[in-house]
């Protein structure tokens, strides 16, 4: 029964819908690559929220730790023969997102560098900012941002490794002129 609920799991179930998308597009030669021998990472990435923007705003630690709420969603990587081919978001009941081959690059790129300051895979959090993600790892008091392509775009810093203050005052910046062009 237990291979039964691990094969039903959320995040089972979003595999398989990721390989049909996939397999469907692949009929219509939208792609050209096979995901028969597609499977989910060994591991998956905790799923953190930001605090709202006028908490943000008001925010003045150098820490991220108490911007963050938990979620009960994790982000697996959809490894093709050892080649990242997409992410998949689920909770515990369904799954919630899927897709971003690119950005599923990116991801695992920054998750090795990542891991290599964490002591365990727990310690490494996934994060969103307005739809662009980033990972936090939270070793005890220590803190290490790893900025996502496409957050390190929206927020005009580097790739990759950033000073956690750096990312929270670009983050401050991006809410007031979302605020300002609203009114």
């Amino acid at each position: 029964m237990a291979g039964y609920a691990a094969f039903n799991s959320p995040e089972q179930i979003g595999l398989q819908d990721f390989i049909q998308i996939h397999q469907q597009q692949e009929e219509k030669n939208l792609v050209g690559d096979s995901l028969s021998a597609a499977q989910l990472s060994e591991f998956s990435l905790a799923i953190d929220a930001t605090a709202p923007a006028e908490q943000i705003q008001a925010y003045s630690d150098a820490s991220f730790k108490k911007l963050l709420q938990p979620t009960n969603e994790r982000l697996w990587f959809v490894m093709n023969n050892g080649v990242p081919e997409g992410i998949l978001i689920a909770n515990d009941k369904e799954p919630v997102k899927m897709g971003g081959k690119n950005r599923s690059k990116d991801l695992l790129k920054l998750y090795h560098s990542a891991r290599g300051l964490a002591a365990n895979n727990e310690q490494v959090r996934y994060v969103e900012f307005e739809g662009q993600g980033m990972l936090l790892v939270l070793n005890g008091k220590a803190e290490s941002v790893f900025l996502s392509q496409g957050l390190a775009s929206l927020l005009q810093l580097p790739e990759g490794q950033a000073q956690p203050q750096d990312v929270i005052t670009k983050m401050k910046a991006r809410i007031v002129s979302a605020s300002a062009q609203q009114e």
